[in-house]
């Protein structure tokens, strides 16, 4: 009773930090783009600093997921072992 205790002590605390990751990695919002040429003209230069950017938090975007998707495929190995073992205490029991 105290490892299955452990273990969902320890499926918390995993749960409370994976929150914490998955809510840094926000999506960027799109720039804005005029459909009117003379907007487009106008603003050209801010226009392409806003596009720029974005694609530059596009990029630490998808690589903050690739960072949480490995963290998270790591904590869920983990679990299912420790679920394993707690399969495997219950059918000790069983017996």
């Amino acid at each position: 009773m105290a490892l299955l205790k452990q273990t969902w002590a320890i499926m918390i605390v995993l749960s409370w930090s994976s929150a914490a990751i998955a809510g840094s990695c926000l999506p960027p919002a799109p720039p804005w783009m005029p459909t009117n040429a003379d907007d487009v003209w106008a603003y050209a230069e801010l226009l392409r600093r806003d596009a720029e950017t974005y694609f530059t938090e596009v990029e630490r975007y998808f690589r903050c997921q690739d960072l949480e998707r490995r963290e998270i495929f790591e904590q869920a190995r983990v679990a299912s072992e420790d679920y394993a073992r707690v399969l495997e205490l219950l059918d000790d029991v069983r017996k």
